[in-house]
């Protein structure tokens, strides 16, 4: 009987540590159960902040197209 329930336990850790493993996180841990929770931030955030920095990246191109001058003067 024992045996039986470290080894459901054991089963049980197997299988939440697959699940952290896959992006989840856990929020609370008691003698009867595990309560994991989807970590759903990680891939907006990671979008949001490649757009953000794709921007930056080209804010001196766009300085630079409005600054030009439209007009040059070579001398002869």
């Amino acid at each position: 009987m024992e045996e039986q329930q470290t080894q459901k336990r054991e089963e049980a850790i197997k299988d939440m540590k697959m699940y952290l493993a896959n992006d989840w996180n856990l929020k609370e841990e008691t003698p009867e159960y595990f309560l994991l929770t989807r970590n759903t931030a990680s891939t907006g955030i990671h979008i949001l902040l490649a757009l953000f920095f794709w921007f930056i990246a080209f804010i001196p191109n766009i300085i630079y197209h409005y600054s030009k001058k439209e007009k040059k003067k070579i001398l002869k």
